[in-house]
């Protein structure tokens, strides 16, 4: 991949703003950005006072850039000199492209003042600023020059041309409404956070209606998928030519931890011994799960009371934990999947859902559900057995469970077999 010229410069990096990976020769850990010359900009990293200070240099000659860089430390260390640069006039920035790197810079918290900060996650800044680079590509095969285009020119009809064309190529309801929520959230930066003086054009359009319908898995088809667990013929072959071994002696302890606590992915892998716990006698009471969905969205600054989930233990998980050796680990600070192995989390949790659907498949099992359906399986059972799901922390409300979590049919089921009458 060919890059801007770069020789080694304390403070001075080259960033693609389409990944946002630091991509300077140096520092193979970024590695991975196939992205065009066009995308990329120097950039000015500093330690200043105990923190950081960042700023997009304006030039792509490096030499130059390297003059900026050494103005801008300057400024940090002359604290009048930068009060008298802050009050010159402000540039006028004008164009998509300069206000989709703002944006970018925006999620990231680049600048923001502390109590105006949001946690995003990485994924979601990553997402979300590729949904608005889809946006920029658009414009560029329809013949506009994103050199040249300035952020008043995108007018309705422009945007309305996208919104067709996000509804002809897209399938999925959910993936049109994750382009849409992209492009809402952008133009709520350019009118709120920048004051432009635009129509807010995204908010007359309409999402589509994402119908939950959940299915939980079959206990037949469960119990089918963990018979064909083993190290024998698993082995996938990807569409690359890359193979990759789907076993791991843990996999199979993993995948039933998903189905018989019905936490998500990731909370499963951060399960420890020390969250088990017993009554006075000795005997298995509950696991404490945390909601990390929550703590994101609601406690990212950890001003409030984490939020447990009280799982209840179930024959099969208990079954599980005596294999898992609960007892002499009892209270111990490891995990309980792969607590020997050193693997990241998120990595762990990533490797059992492409088991999950590996195994799916030789087990000849219908491509209609995931790993993420054992969570719906299971709140489903549970709703129908004890009608308690919210009350153990599963979720805030009765209706996030009935809306997006009950399978309604394994509820008609149970109705029938109970021997509903009308009189």
């Amino acid at each position: 991949m060919k890059t801007l010229k770069y020789k080694k410069f304390s403070g001075l990096h080259i960033v693609c703003k389409k990944c946002n990976r630091h991509i300077e020769i140096s520092q193979t850990p970024y590695k991975g950005c196939n992205h065009p010359l066009e995308r990329q900009k120097y950039k000015a990293i500093i330690k200043s006072n105990g923190g950081r200070k960042t700023r997009d240099l304006k030039s792509l000659d490096y030499d130059e850039a390297v003059k900026e860089l050494l103005d801008f430390k300057c400024e940090l260390s002359n604290p009048i000199k930068l009060i008298k640069l802050n009050a010159q006039p402000e540039i006028k920035y004008e164009l998509f492209t300069d206000f989709m790197y703002m944006f970018g810079d925006w999620l990231e918290n680049i600048g923001i003042p502390r109590h105006e900060q949001k946690i995003r996650s990485p994924k979601h800044i990553k997402e979300t600023i590729g949904y608005i680079n889809k946006l920029g590509g658009f414009l560029m095969k329809n013949g506009y020059d994103l050199k040249k285009l300035t952020i008043y020119q995108v007018d309705k009809h422009m945007l309305g041309k996208y919104y067709e064309y996000l509804e002809q190529t897209i399938k999925s309801n959910a993936t049109f409404n994750h382009n849409i929520r992209a492009l809402k959230s952008f133009y709520n930066f350019l009118t709120g956070e920048k004051q432009l003086g635009l129509p807010n054009i995204p908010k007359k359009m309409k999402l589509k209606y994402e119908n939950p319908n959940p299915t939980s898995i079959s206990d037949e088809d469960f119990l089918k998928l963990l018979s064909v667990i083993n190290e024998n013929d698993s082995i996938e072959i990807l569409k690359s030519g890359v193979k990759k071994n789907r076993f791991r002696p843990y996999t199979k302890d993993g995948i039933e931890l998903c189905a018989y606590t019905g936490m998500r992915l990731e909370e499963v892998t951060s399960l420890k011994y020390s969250d088990i716990v017993v009554d006075s006698n000795g005997e298995l009471e509950c696991i404490i799960g945390t909601d990390l969905k929550f703590e994101r969205a609601h406690n990212w600054d950890k001003t409030k009371a984490t939020k447990s989930v009280y799982i209840p233990i179930s024959k099969e998980l208990e079954d599980l934990l005596n294999r898992l050796d609960y007892k002499a680990n009892l209270g111990v600070d490891k995990f309980l999947i792969a607590g020997n192995e050193n693997i990241d989390r998120k990595t762990l949790a990533k490797q059992l859902s492409h088991s999950f659907t590996f195994y799916r498949r030789k087990a000849e099992l219908g491509n209609d559900f995931s790993i993420k359906h054992l969570r719906k399986t299971f709140l489903t059972k549970l709703h129908l057995q004890t009608g308690l799901t919210e009350s153990m922390g599963y979720q805030k409300t009765s209706s996030v469970v009935l809306k997006n979590y009950i399978d309604k049919k394994a509820v008609v089921k149970e109705v029938n077999k109970r021997g509903f009458s009308y009189f």
